[in-house]
């Protein structure tokens, strides 16, 4: 499943770079857009890249970035991520994603908007780049959904004896002594997060590994 309204974009203007600053494509005339990357086929354009490039660097400014998720603040450089996030879509376990994730996306949206200095200032980044509220929307609406796969997908168990190991390091100098029992909610949690990173990046790594990519430019 693919970002719909920006996909259309690319569709329809195909002689124009989409994603990238009016002002550029004024200034220098009409450029055409190239494909930098292929994923199983499918390809990805210079002007997602930019685009992907400039959101993320404008998530980085929000007070909480982490409300954007994982997809759009790990550590990733813009044609890596479009490469992740298109086999994202080619899974399997993304097509039996079912909610309603436009409630999770408008409180994106906003806060996305919010990481502006002004709502003048959000208003040039749209106009710049092309798009309106609902084309972000969509945007947004996406990575709820793959980040909802994601978590389909990874869905560690955690043992007694795992819960007992983590509880035992660090005892005194995290729990302060406490007993097991005062705590056990939270280390349950900490276990989880810990072994969820772990067995995301490394199924991350494999999902990676098994999708044919071809990068056209470097």
């Amino acid at each position: 499943m693919r970002s719909t309204a920006l996909v259309a974009l690319l569709v329809l203007v195909p002689a124009t770079v989409v994603g990238a600053p009016k002002q550029a494509v004024e200034e220098a005339g009409v450029l055409v857009d190239q494909v930098v990357a292929t994923v199983n086929q499918t390809p990805i354009s210079a002007s997602q890249v930019a685009l992907e490039g400039a959101i993320r660097n404008q998530v980085a400014q929000s007070a909480e970035p982490s409300l954007f998720g994982r997809l759009l603040t790990e550590s990733s450089e813009p044609l890596e991520a479009l490469i992740f996030r298109e086999i994202l879509r080619q899974q399997p376990v993304t097509r039996t994603v079912m909610l309603d994730n436009e409630v999770e996306a408008s409180k994106r949206l906003d806060a996305f908007e919010a990481s502006f200095e002004s709502a003048a200032d959000a208003r040039a980044f749209r106009q710049a780049w092309g798009l309106t509220d609902a084309t972000l929307l969509d945007y947004f609406q996406e990575g709820v959904l793959l980040e909802a796969a994601i978590d389909l997908a990874v869905d560690p168990k955690i043992t007694e004896e795992e819960e007992r190991n983590y509880y035992e390091k660090n005892k005194n100098q995290v729990f302060g002594g406490r007993d097991l029992a005062e705590v056990s909610h939270f280390v349950t949690q900490q276990v989880y997060l810990l072994k969820f990173e772990a067995e995301y990046n490394a199924w991350r790594s494999r999902l990676r590994a098994g999708a044919t990519k071809r990068y056209l430019v470097r």
